[in-house]
């Protein structure tokens, strides 16, 4: 199982090692983002941050699917995240984070067209839910290979009738919080590029351990 300890034995071992460098606009996943608002990566930085980037696969004791980062969105306006670069068909998910610290699905791609199997997210979905992402604040952004999908207590947290749709929460399991995953998933590397974005705020309270660990504002830059 992917934990917090994991990521900040990581994060410990990247500030007390070599010298490093003002937060840059793109963040490069450190370790392994885990798969849960627990577990799920917090980029440290100040303003803008540009894109994400990392690698599912084999991790020595166990194989990861999905990798989980907080993000903030400062103008959802011009809010959108879409995967550039990936050498394996991925799919996007976001999630409202709860004032206990949960994940509630918010919006999910497969396909931004159909001549492109990368996905792309705007702040509306298009698949007739009416499901907006309207207000800044902070959320998690999941990256996951197709086949690869969220679930709550009573299922699929998405129900995606056709690849190409930007879907609401609209599976069985779309009023409950994330669980878990469920899912023969892909592989691989991968960068999200990210408009209207901002480095997180407010992490989650489980997080504050972390951050504390790198209070004295040491940055890495991808």
């Amino acid at each position: 199982m992917k934990t917090r300890l994991h990521q900040i034995v990581t994060v410990t071992s990247v500030l007390t090692c070599g010298s490093f460098a003002v937060a840059g606009p793109d963040w490069t996943e450190l370790g392994d983002a885990g798969s849960d608002p627990r577990s799920a990566q917090i980029p440290l930085g100040d303003g803008d941050i540009n894109s994400l980037s990392g690698n599912l696969g084999d991790r020595g004791t166990e194989f990861d699917f999905e990798d989980m980062y907080y993000f903030g969105v400062s103008d959802p306006g011009s809010f959108s995240l879409s995967i550039a670069v990936a050498d394996f068909d991925a799919q996007l998910f976001v999630f409202h984070i709860t004032n206990a610290g949960a994940a509630l699905g918010l919006l999910a791609n497969d396909d931004m067209s159909e001549e492109s199997s990368l996905p792309m997210l705007t702040s509306m979905a298009t698949d007739g839910t009416g499901v907006v992402l309207d207000l800044p604040g902070d959320y998690l952004v999941a990256v996951a290979g197709r086949g690869r999908n969220p679930i709550s207590s009573t299922g699929l947290i998405f129900d995606m009738a056709s690849p190409t749709e930007i879907s609401g929460a609209d599976g069985p399991g779309g009023l409950n919080r994330l669980i878990g995953w469920e899912g023969e998933g892909e592989t691989g590397s991968y960068r999200i590029d990210m408009t209207g974005t901002v480095f997180p705020e407010v992490p989650a309270p489980s997080s504050l351990a972390l951050l504390g660990l790198a209070g004295f504002a040491a940055r890495r830059r991808r």
